[in-house]
């Protein structure tokens, strides 16, 4: 968005965009935890938005001036088949070790603030 006058951004795949600090954080949780839980676990910040909503908030967060046009994925031809809808079904790591996930949205303005070298 600093480059450019206008972008056209996916509007039709909806997913739950994730901080890495988030996943970090979790990680290490559990690995200090005192018990050890085997399995396969989800993670993915909680919420959901598409793509084009997504660069909307990075848009506002960071006060870029882009002009923002939501298109589908056709527009977007790729070998690669993108999932319209991808959430994860994260209750398993939620229940097993007792954690709450932040939404992304409350993540995404943390990671700005950490861009943009704010306190």
């Amino acid at each position: 968005m600093r480059k450019r006058n206008s972008l056209n951004i996916v509007n039709d795949q909806i997913g739950s965009p994730t901080y890495a600090r988030d996943i970090a954080e979790v990680l290490i949780f559990i690995l200090n935890h005192k018990d050890w839980y085997p399995g396969l676990y989800h993670y993915s910040n909680e919420g959901q938005v598409s793509w084009y909503e997504f660069a909307k908030s990075i848009k506002k967060y960071f006060g870029y001036n882009t002009i923002l046009k939501g298109v589908s994925s056709n527009e977007f031809p790729t070998q690669a088949k993108r999932p319209k809808y991808s959430l994860l079904d994260k209750s398993k790591i939620k229940n097993t070790y007792n954690i709450t996930i932040p939404k992304y949205n409350l993540s995404l303005k943390k990671c700005i603030k950490i861009l943009n070298n704010e306190k």
